[in-house]
């Protein structure tokens, strides 16, 4: 096959910034309609045409790196006359071994033909899912794109320990991109990374954001049309974080009443008596997950401790429980069902009087959904008060920071369903588990004398 001028999609001037940046790294805050999937596909193509290799872009899911880059991208950039293989069912496309005269000096900032004469070009561009991680390892890169990096579920896992590792042989370079989803995720960390760096004057990192509105061909029309739609929905704030491509808080929580200004007290406001009860989340692989609560007589509900530790054995589970219980009596311990074993091993390893007796936590059909509608109803505001019923104590960091990052699952095309995602949901389950119980089975108020103070550790008389 002869060398044959190809012509690709003209990029725009925030597209042209980012790929002619010299940054190894490469960080898109970027919003719907601006040109990002065309722009991370276009760019990736022209490196795999410079430089012999293989390639990634990697979608939150592999149905959506199927829909959103096989089917509607890579099949209008690469032209058939470069390609020498696809393969639908592995989602590649392996290019000619031939020389190509392109004209991306306008694209790159610089002539492929020109700077780099007689290039065999045996790349490959892989379409990948993060749901699938284990589908990432074993292959040596030479570039990589993390699409939608926001909604990765284990996203800080899929980059470093998979995916720069992989980039390490060759040097490879990465580009993060995604519309925001709130500040409790692995994506605003790089964020701040890339501008941070930027800042001191570095130049392995890159940030760029970006609007529908930079992108020439998008309708200025339709961006004011889909502000007026999400405003007459209540749901500026969402829109404002997938159009405006700004950090708000994430769209589609699952618990969108939490208010930090109205939910979170310090703990010299939590009671010093009333019903207590207990909450836990053994987490097998995932941390072992404890809630602690108050319930004073007009059942209003406060969170004043937490547990949130990783990989723990039953005996120090055993001894962090022992600790915590005090002279505290706890009317009810609520655990997750699905830790049979550590149920039984916990009051095994009780100490005298505390003994530890957890209750299996109440699971069947439409459970989840239905404990989150009880926690929500603690949560709702009342007009005659004009105050909640659920309350955390600033001191509970981690439960904090669940209840502003759970939301619900998104489909391929990135609406939010009414199921929540198995992430930053530890001590939300705890907190589920004890609501599902209470609505089971009530049981009598015991007044105690005193609590820890979990901000000294010491006993509060």
């Amino acid at each position: 096959m002869s060398s044959e001028n190809h012509e690709f999609p003209y990029p725009h001037k925030k597209q042209r910034w980012f790929m002619q940046a010299k940054a190894r790294f490469k960080v898109l805050v970027w919003g719907r309609r601006s040109g990002k999937s065309l722009g991370i596909a276009e760019y990736t193509m022209l490196k795999a045409l410079e430089t012999p290799g293989n390639y990634y872009i990697i979608a939150p899911t592999y149905k959506q790196a199927k829909s959103i880059y096989w089917q509607d991208i890579l099949k209008v950039l690469i032209p058939t006359a470069i390609v020498e293989k696809t393969d639908e069912g592995e989602l590649y496309v392996e290019f000619q071994k031939v020389h190509y005269k392109l004209q991306t000096k306008e694209i790159l900032g610089y002539d492929i033909d020109s700077n780099h004469t007689n290039i065999p070009v045996p790349s490959r561009i892989y379409l990948k899912g993060a749901d699938n991680p284990d589908s990432l390892r074993g292959v040596s890169l030479s570039g990589a794109v993390l699409d939608e990096f926001a909604f990765f579920k284990n996203g800080n896992d899929v980059w470093r320990k998979i995916i720069r590792p992989a980039l390490g042989d060759k040097q490879g370079w990465a580009i993060f991109s995604s519309t925001p989803d709130g500040v409790h995720n692995p994506f605003y960390d790089i964020v701040e990374i890339a501008k941070e760096a930027m800042a001191e004057g570095k130049d392995n990192w890159y940030y760029s954001h970006a609007t529908a509105l930079d992108n020439p061909y998008f309708p200025e029309a339709e961006w004011h049309e889909t502000k007026a739609e999400y405003e007459a929905e209540g749901k500026i704030d969402e829109w404002v974080q997938e159009w405006e491509a700004k950090f708000t808080t994430p769209s589609a929580l699952v618990y969108n009443e939490f208010d930090v200004d109205v939910h979170v007290i310090p703990p010299s406001q939590i009671p010093r008596e009333g019903t207590f009860v207990m909450g836990m989340d053994f987490g097998l692989k995932d941390p072992f997950a404890v809630v602690y609560v108050v319930i004073d007589a007009d059942d209003n509900w406060y969170i004043y401790d937490e547990t949130y530790l990783p990989d723990l054995p039953v005996q120090k589970m055993a001894n962090i429980l022992h600790q915590k219980m005090g002279d505290v009596y706890f009317t009810r311990i609520v655990g997750d069902s699905a830790g049979a074993n550590e149920i039984k091993s916990l009051r095994d390893k009780s100490l005298g009087d505390q003994r530890v007796y957890v209750t299996p936590a109440t699971k069947g059909r439409d459970s989840i959904r239905a404990g989150i509608r009880l926690v929500k109803s603690q949560l709702y505001v009342r007009e005659g008060t004009g105050k909640p019923k659920l309350f955390v104590g600033s001191n509970c960091k981690a439960t904090i920071r669940e209840f502003q990052s759970y939301r619900r699952l998104r489909d391929a095309w990135g609406e939010a369903s009414e199921t929540p995602e198995d992430r930053n949901n530890h001590l939300m389950d705890a907190l589920r588990y004890l609501f599902l119980d209470r609505a089971a089975s009530v049981k009598p108020i015991k007044k105690v004398e005193k609590i820890y103070d979990p901000a000294t550790g010491r006993v509060l008389s």
